[in-house]
């Protein structure tokens, strides 16, 4: 599907891509680009592929065909091998992820947990990941919080330091799978705040999500997944005022009368 921005340099860059479990097939001939500091709202019902698609895109799930590309590093999907390996590597130190359950290791405090990808991972220096994480546990408003352990955060709490954990790894790309579903509805507002921050900080953002205020109001560009294939991408005035599939115009008018 083309890019609306029409950039000549996209940051991610998915061609041809195929996703198959057995003979079922998920992803359909996906074509995506995204450009620089644009955020993306990946939209759809249950199943239609757009978690698969996420994953796909840091090599969580390995594609069956087609090639993944970001910032530059290309992959091809179906191989294997130490070069292939090697190059996914490559992509997910460009690539961070925050997922629907916060995956905080709870035998580890808050600072501990934020700091264990860039000295493990990246083999940062230690002072260095530290002063990282506590600059962005204070921009998800937890750096207070830096010496607690997960068992005694809300869910909003341990969302944020998932984020903040994300960013200490300095990706160029942030991929969020549905980051507030987990969540009970009055701890949603306080995840959603974080992530258009960090979307005005420029931060490249590709996010599935069933938060249509979110997406209309941050997003740059709103895709629509049905059945494995992209069947629309507009700028969201666009999509959500004149949806021109009908698969669109029924997603949005569920969920305007409140059904998900």
């Amino acid at each position: 599907m083309e890019n609306p921005g029409n950039s000549p340099t996209p940051i991610v860059k998915v061609s041809n891509l195929d996703k198959y479990f057995g003979r079922l097939h998920v992803l359909k001939g996906i074509n995506l680009d995204v450009a620089p500091r644009q955020v993306v709202c990946l939209i759809g019902r249950s199943g239609s592929g757009k978690s698969t698609l996420l994953r796909c895109i840091n090599f969580l799930e390995e594609p069956s065909h087609g090639t993944i590309e970001v910032d530059g590093i290309k992959v091809e999907g179906g191989e294997k091998g130490r070069q292939h390996r090697q190059l996914i590597h490559d992509v997910r130190l460009k690539t961070g992820m925050v997922f629907q359950e916060f995956n905080l290791f709870p035998h580890m405090s808050v600072l501990e947990n934020v700091i264990e990808g860039p000295v493990i991972v990246k083999g940062m220096d230690r002072q260095k990941a530290i002063q990282l994480a506590e600059e962005n546990l204070d921009n998800v408003g937890l750096l207070f919080k830096k010496d607690e352990y997960p068992m005694r955060l809300s869910g909003g709490q341990k969302q944020r330091v998932a984020i903040a954990r994300a960013l200490t790894m300095e990706p160029k790309v942030m991929l969020f799978d549905e980051p507030t579903s987990a969540l009970d509805p009055e701890l949603i507002g306080e995840v959603l705040n974080v992530m258009k921050r960090v979307a005005k900080e420029g931060m490249t953002m590709v996010v599935v999500t069933h938060e249509m205020g979110f997406a209309r109001e941050v997003a740059d560009r709103v895709i629509v997944m049905a059945d494995g294939e992209l069947i629309e991408d507009a700028k969201p005035a666009d999509l959500f005022n004149k949806p021109r599939d009908p698969r669109t115009k029924a997603l949005i008018d569920r969920y305007r009368s409140g059904e998900q």
